[in-house]
């Protein structure tokens, strides 16, 4: 199977994946300075490598999925937060999307959750679709104004 954890030599690639998610995720408003995201990466790996997964396909970093296990405050019970999925357009459409997903349900599994958040802009189609596939159930709508005029 073509999933790893993530290495240092990954962060390069994975920070322009996290920059094109932070795009799709936020439009003008995204973070899409490198350093930013290299470090925030460099600093994770540091604590959270597990979940940090890693499409690898014929040596190319082709995939992305970011899992952060969490206790809650109130209940004490472990529950995952899905921080970024991405999949390079080669490989989307392919059973690799299906691979690296499940990889992550599996970690999930692994670190005994009973629950697993993922957030995603209601624009992003493909990952509200792929979330559907997986049982995912929306629960929270943000809603936004902005009374000095539309921003576009």
């Amino acid at each position: 199977m073509p999933i790893r954890e993530i290495e240092p030599q990954d962060i390069p690639v994975i920070t322009i994946f996290e920059t094109e998610i932070s795009m799709i995720s936020f439009g003008e408003d995204a973070i899409t300075d490198p350093l930013f995201h290299t470090k925030k990466l460099e600093k994770a790996l540091r604590y959270e490598r597990e979940g940090m997964l890693v499409l690898d396909v014929d040596g190319e970093v082709s995939g992305w999925m970011w899992i952060t296990p969490r206790k809650n405050s109130v209940t004490k019970e472990t529950y995952a937060n899905f921080k970024s999925f991405y999949i390079a357009e080669s490989c989307r459409g392919t059973a690799f999307v299906d691979e690296l997903f499940e990889a992550g349900m599996n970690y999930c599994r692994s670190e005994e959750v009973t629950q697993i958040v993922g957030k995603v802009h209601v624009s992003n189609l493909p990952m509200r679709l792929l979330y559907k596939k997986y049982g995912f159930k929306p629960t929270h709508l943000t809603m936004e104004l902005f009374p000095n005029g539309p921003q576009d």
